[in-house]
């Protein structure tokens, strides 16, 4: 036991990274505190997908499938609109993530122009940033995460694989016209050829719930790696060596024949997981793309399933989300059927810090220095949105 992890340890030399030392309180499987009585915002959503706060506390809010960029004071009551759609300099054409600029203010990611859309401290518009780099617009994710991350220093960052076969990818991080530099290697979903060509078309299937790792960018820089296997929280700076979070523990989750029956019929939002076509375009920035056929109905024994479930919780694009603080938030898989969200929560070291629950139905979307905001769908599919205090 001794000796492997001193093989762990001088790997992590050779790598140029600082392990953080074992945590033997790593324990994913402490109870979360939960989280309960929201306040809900009075104007309904079709879609929420993001919210980040401007230093007075009103709040930027995206919804992709309306395409508006709302502006709301949540103490009031108050919801109004900024902007409009368009390609002008002061318009977007398809609002989507939201990223902190420069001096508090907010950038609103346009999928479709591939450029960003500042929000000032004081709620005005200002002039489009290009960005330079993104290739085509593809599909739009409704819930994140999109494509591109931003900073605010300056960088774009992208995890960019080149075959449909690949188990890895890279993370890049994008100075456009200056750098590009590769900061980790990602594992993504395995997938399974079904009727292949030679020449790279065809048919092909993601192992559902196979370990995929997940990132996320923090305004200074810092990008988060939450790994899959082992389950742990990386953290890369802007310069320097990264720092590697010690392993964290958790039980390995079933997955039931009823959840892969559920699956199997096309429901619950496994957009694109039971098959893949392959289609040979080249996007600006290089590379084949891929298109996922819309479900249908397939035998359970036709799909392909991991042994278990891994920590890390990807389904419906749930993504993992960074507070104010500098926190990561990752969400567990969980048995099927429980219907609550549980989310680890990181520091800067990769240590396990807090574990927290939402109740059944509601869905993170974002922080503020105070607040945790979350969305409700009701009975007839608008969403509500929820606020919990951050702090116990």
């Amino acid at each position: 036991m001794i000796r492997g992890w001193g093989r762990a340890a001088c790997l992590g030399l050779l790598l140029g990274c600082h392990a953080a030392p074992p945590d033997p309180t790593a324990d994913g499987e402490a109870a979360p505190r939960r989280l309960r009585d929201p306040a809900e915002f009075p104007a309904v959503f079709t879609v929420i997908r993001a919210v980040m706060a401007l230093p007075d506390g009103r709040l930027v809010l995206t919804d992709p499938a309306e395409n508006r960029i709302s502006l709301l004071d949540f103490p009031k009551g108050n919801v109004t609109l900024v902007g409009r759609v368009g390609e002008g300099p002061r318009e977007y054409q398809r609002a989507s993530g939201l990223y902190r600029a420069p001096g508090g203010g907010v950038w609103v990611f346009d999928h479709e122009l591939r450029r960003l859309l500042p929000v000032l401290p004081s709620g005005e518009l200002q002039d489009v940033v290009q960005i330079g780099y993104g290739g085509l617009a593809g599909s739009w994710p409704e819930h994140g995460p999109d494509d591109l991350s931003f900073d605010s220093l300056g960088y774009a960052y992208d995890a960019r694989g080149w075959g449909v076969m690949d188990t890895t990818k890279s993370l890049l991080r994008i100075r456009v016209g200056r750098s590009t530099d590769t900061l980790a290697r990602l594992h993504t979903a395995v997938m399974k050829s079904v009727n292949a060509r030679r020449n790279g078309t065809g048919n092909y299937q993601t192992v559902l719930f196979s370990p995929v790792d997940a990132w996320a960018v923090a305004p200074d820089g810092y990008v988060a790696v939450a790994r899959a296997n082992p389950y742990r929280v990386d953290w890369i700076p802007p310069a320097g060596a990264a720092v590697i979070g010690p392993a964290v523990f958790h039980r390995p989750v079933r997955i039931s024949q009823a959840e892969k029956e559920f699956i199997a019929s096309g429901a619950g939002g496994w957009r694109g997981l039971t098959s893949v076509t392959l289609v040979k375009l080249t996007s600006r920035s290089g590379g084949p793309s891929s298109r996922p056929t819309p479900p249908e109905p397939l035998p359970v024994k036709s799909l392909w399933f991991a042994k278990s479930k891994p920590a890390v919780n990807l389904r419906d694009d749930r993504w993992p989300l960074l507070d104010e603080q500098g926190r990561l938030w990752v969400q567990r898989s969980l048995p099927f059927r429980m219907k609550v969200s549980v989310f680890d929560v990181f520091d800067r070291r990769g240590h396990l810090v807090e574990r927290v629950e939402l109740p059944e139905g509601s869905r993170l979307v974002g922080f503020d220095q105070s607040w945790i905001y979350a969305a409700r769908k009701d009975a007839d599919d608008f969403e509500h949105l929820q606020r919990f205090p951050l702090a116990p």
